[in-house]
């Protein structure tokens, strides 16, 4: 029996167990597209490409399996780089399939004609353009192996327009096999080393990145909390990993939160990095000690060194590592050890919390942001998922979120990107459909993908989007002003805009809130209404958090951003 390449396409996917790709739909891809008709594989049709590659990265955050997005050539590939790059700094595995102009037009100025590999390789992990149909299987479950091994990250695999349309007997063809690559242990030898820094210290601290979600390691993680003591902070896709609420977590280890975060990494005199990196969120670590022993837990070893060089590298899957290290110490300390450091920590977040309720509880009119961010965190349950977008609506969130459960917290990242909420909360609602999604935006990142509201509609997708509309880019006019007076603020004026109601126009549920005592009761009835929902909450646009200042600062004057 002959089939074509889209054909073939379409079954390896299924072969890998993918459910669905995100795509929009080109001359160039139009033999996949085709073929999943006749597959398990849905198609999810998007309104750019950005978002269904940030889509694909949503899928892959939640399932921790490689996501799928699907672009055609050209200005459908460019369209997809920004979400390619998101993933690639927050490491997030993702395959990105493209269409390519057809290998005879190579060369003569043919439709949406470009060298596209060259473009996209320093931005993956692993870059390959398929020209034998027959090879067209076995690459696809290549480019699997490629983003689920190692480091995570984003493959890209183009195939030209004609090399789809190419049918042949599938008795001629490469069919590959799926491949499941083992999770690399670490080295007891490493694992010994940093035992007995750990057994050392008398301030010790775990960050838990998204290292330990991917490892599958949340078990580990609470296993090896209760046995040492050591207080756990957490960060990225870490949250929830061990929950807000547990005794020996203090919440997210961002230092800008109300919290503990920046006196115990401030204090600490042994830092375990457990699948998160030496970043900006450290102030690329000079917020540790410099006596303080550093020990890097990571599948890559290439971050063992990054701005602040480990004393032990522990190289290997995180939530093995975990395992190993817990084994390493057992008998040699208990979790009564350092009592008197965590109650420190315990005494610094009820002061640092304390000082933020001001914020935190106001009933001013326009509604303080940090209070839409109390109500929208109360409203919440801890099965929902919970999706971030903005400068100052990130910050504000982030000061105030609690996660209870792993698996139920997307944001950008590092790359700091805008735009990618309502593709993460639509991609979360078709991934776990059982679950309440709700995204928390600014109205600023709100206009990059707003049309991914008609994408929700028309797939029935009851998810509550919040607008923290402020009528500003804000976190860029509050770093203005931080910099150059009140009065100099250019481009960063937006606006009144009725969000409410262009979600009502197309379908949905819309509702404007203006006073805090309304926030509770629009929620209820947009999460109500069934439908895709839109509460657009007016706040103050002139209130700067006090959290903003040092993270302006970490941008060295150029801005956090």
């Amino acid at each position: 029996m002959a089939i074509h390449g889209g054909q073939m396409v379409a079954k390896a996917l299924q072969e890998e167990r993918v459910t669905g790709v995100f795509s929009i739909g080109g001359g160039h891809i139009a033999h996949i597209s085709d073929a999943l008709i006749d597959s398990d594989v849905a198609l999810y049709d998007t309104r750019h490409e950005q978002a269904a590659v940030m889509m694909a990265e949503a899928t892959a955050r939640l399932t921790r399996e490689p996501g799928v997005a699907l672009v055609t050539a050209g200005p459908g590939f460019t369209n997809a780089l920004t979400g390619v790059a998101n993933a690639a700094l927050a490491g997030i595995p993702m395959v990105i399939i493209s269409g390519v102009a057809p290998t005879n037009m190579v060369g003569k100025l043919d439709l949406q004609e470009m060298e596209q590999i060259e473009i996209v390789r320093p931005l993956v992990k692993w870059a390959r353009r398929v020209e034998n149909p027959e090879r067209i299987p076995a690459a696809v479950h290549e480019a699997f192996a490629r983003a689920r091994s190692g480091a995570p990250g984003p493959v890209y695999l183009e195939i030209p327009a004609d090399i789809l349309g190419t049918s042949m007997d599938e008795k001629f063809i490469d069919w590959g096999r799926v491949t499941a690559p083992r999770p690399p242990a670490a080295d007891p030898a490493a694992i010994a080393a940093a035992a007995d820094l750990i057994a050392a210290a008398e301030r010790p601290v775990l960050v838990a990145g998204s290292g330990v979600w991917f490892g599958h390691g949340e078990d580990n993680l609470k296993a090896f909390a209760e046995a040492t003591g050591v207080p756990v902070f957490t960060t990225s896709l870490g949250k929830g990993c061990l929950p807000d609420d547990h005794p020996m977590c203090f919440g997210p280890s961002l230092p800008i939160r109300p919290g503990a975060g920046l006196v115990a990494l401030a204090s600490s005199d042994c830092v375990i990095l457990c699948g998160t990196r030496v970043s900006l969120f450290f102030a690329h670590g000079r917020i540790f000690p410099a006596t303080a022993k550093v020990i890097c837990l990571n599948i890559d070893p290439g971050e063992a060194d990054r701005n602040r060089p480990a004393d032990v590298a522990v190289i290997g899957d995180c939530g093995l590592a975990l395992g190993q290290l817990t084994a390493a110490l057992a008998g040699r300390v208990d979790s009564d050890r350092v009592g008197k450091w965590r109650q420190a920590l315990s005494g610094a977040a009820q002061q640092s919390v304390a000082n933020f309720a001001g914020q935190r509880d106001s009933d001013a009119v326009p509604i303080q942001p940090a209070r839409l961010m109390k109500e929208l965190d109360a409203f919440m349950q801890p099965d929902d998922i919970m999706c971030i977008d903005g400068g100052d609506t990130s910050v504000w969130m982030n000061m105030v979120k609690r996660t209870m459960k792993p698996g139920r917290n997307l944001e950008s990242g590092l790359f700091g990107c805008l735009g990618v909420g309502l593709p993460f909360a639509v991609a979360a609602k078709i991934a776990r459909p059982e679950r309440r999604v709700f995204l928390i935006v600014g109205d600023g990142a709100l206009g990059f993908n707003f049309m991914e509201f008609h994408t929700a509609i028309r797939h029935a997708l009851p998810i509550v989007v919040v607008v923290n509309n402020d009528q500003a880019w804000g976190m860029v006019r509050h770093s203005q002003q931080l910099r150059f007076g009140n009065e100099r603020t250019p481009g960063t004026d937006l606006g009144y805009v009725p969000y409410h109601k262009m979600v009502e126009a197309m379908g949905g549920f819309g509702i404007e809130v203006k006073e805090p005592g309304k926030i509770r009761e629009a929620l209820e009835a947009a999460v109500a209404s069934g439908k895709t929902a839109c509460v657009n909450v007016l706040t103050d646009r002139e209130v700067i958090s006090k959290r903003e200042i040092p993270l302006d600062a970490f941008g060295g004057g150029g801005g956090a951003y």
